[in-house]
């Protein structure tokens, strides 16, 4: 029962063990091997929403500092063990959740960067549709960014404000691409 994802494998490891041969056995084992080293490599901020038992986490603390290539291996194959009793599968849920969220915000970089381009050429029609979605003294401050931007475009700490200002008002409302607007 596996159904595949982008980047991991959601597979239920509740079937009867009586049922499966010892080649799937061995297969789920490193399935879960395999998901335990994604875990440890995951950042902890991402590794603590997925909500994990203080075992689990100080088998992960454990990971970092095993040097030795057998006792890695070794202690990676405790980690699935651990995750047998865990609802994995739950884990391995919320693991995609994040990967996709992170797929969101890569997104909406290309489209924040997209206004970026566009607010240097053609800063009227823009700010013009800004103005009917958002507060005048949001669009008061992004223009001054805006100004301070174009005084130095190659500084990358007044595209980085530029940036930040115009993902705030992604956060607030969906910014539509910089080329739809132009179409209409």
């Amino acid at each position: 029962m596996a159904k595949k994802t982008k980047h991991f494998e959601i597979t239920d490891f509740h079937q009867d063990e009586d049922d499966i041969s010892k080649t799937q056995k061995k297969k789920k084992a490193a399935d879960l091997r395999d998901l335990a080293k994604d875990i440890a490599a995951m950042p902890k901020s991402k590794i603590a929403a997925l909500e994990l038992p203080e075992q689990f986490l100080e088998a992960i603390e454990e990971s970092k500092r095993i040097t030795s290539h057998i006792a890695s291996k070794r202690h990676f194959q405790y980690m699935g063990k651990l995750l047998i009793k865990l609802d994995h599968v739950a884990i391995q849920e919320k693991m995609m959740a994040q990967n996709n969220m992170d797929g969101h915000y890569q997104i909406r970089d290309e489209v924040i960067n997209a206004w970026i381009e566009k607010l240097v050429t053609d800063e009227t029609t823009l700010i013009e549709h800004l103005y009917q979605s958002f507060s005048h003294d949001e669009i008061g401050q992004l223009r001054q960014t805006l100004r301070n931007h174009k005084k130095k475009p190659e500084d990358s700490v007044q595209r980085k404000k530029l940036f930040q200002a115009l993902r705030k008002l992604d956060r607030q409302q969906e910014l539509p691409h910089p080329m739809a607007l132009e179409e209409t």
